[in-house]
Parts: structure tokens; sequence; C-alpha cells
């Protein structure tokens, strides 16, 4: 990968997002494991909510915490990214109950989710602590 994509400066959980993002597409565009028929119905939703949770992550950490309405908006932005997270989860588990995927696989990509879900609630209940509001 080129360096002008690494920065030493990127919050750990929106590193760990950029990895869940890798990790489900290189999974979910596998046409041997996702047929054309889950193109539509599970895989692209699944893309598109693995990016939101990136997207909702580096918009809140844009957020300054020191204006009110700019804390609330990164407190929504991060509860919306633990809501992507269980929306993904399903996903997961359906493509589970489809076999699309097998069992050590979907450990290991829930793991990924869960990680990334504590560090988000972690990283919120901080901000709370810090906060003045």
């Amino acid at each position: 990968m080129s360096d002008i994509f690494k920065k030493n400066d990127d919050l750990k959980v929106i590193v760990l997002a950029k990895r869940l993002i890798k990790h489900t597409m290189k999974i979910s565009n596998n046409a041997d494991r996702y047929p054309k028929k889950a193109r539509f119905t599970l895989v692209d939703p699944m893309q598109k909510t693995v990016i939101e949770i990136y997207k909702l992550l580096l918009k809140a950490n844009y957020l300054n915490t020191n204006i009110k309405s700019q804390f609330e908006e990164r407190q929504l932005c991060q509860s919306e990214a633990v809501y992507h997270c269980d929306v993904l989860l399903l996903y997961i588990e359906l493509s589970l109950d489809e076999n699309y995927i097998n069992d050590k696989s979907c450990e290991y990509w829930v793991r990924q989710v869960m990680e990334v879900k504590k560090m988000i609630l972690a990283w919120k209940n901080a901000d709370s602590k810090r906060s003045s509001f």
C-alpha cells in the first residue's frame, strides 16, 4: 500500500473501521461466496453499511467537542455508527444462515465488528466524561 494513505495520527477506531471495510469488501466481492442473487439484497447493503460506519467516525472526529452543537452532533454520529455496526452484524448472521460464509469466517468478521463497536462506545463515553455540557 502506498505511504500516502498511511497517517500516523489517525484515531485507532478509524484505522480499525478501515480494516473492517477492506475485510468486508474482500469477503463480499468473492463470487464463489456470494452468488449473483445476493448482490442487491445482501452484498450492496452490507458494503454501504460498512462504509457508512467509517464516514460517521471520520465526521465525528472532525467535530469540535468544545462547541455544544458540534459535541451533540459528534455523539449522534457515534451512536449512528454503533447502530450501523449492529446492522452489519445482522448481515453477517444472514450470510452465515445462507451458507455464504462458514463459522470460522463469521467469528473472525464478528470479532472485527465488535472491536470497532466497543471502541466507538468507549470513545463516546470518554467524550461524555470530558464534556462540560
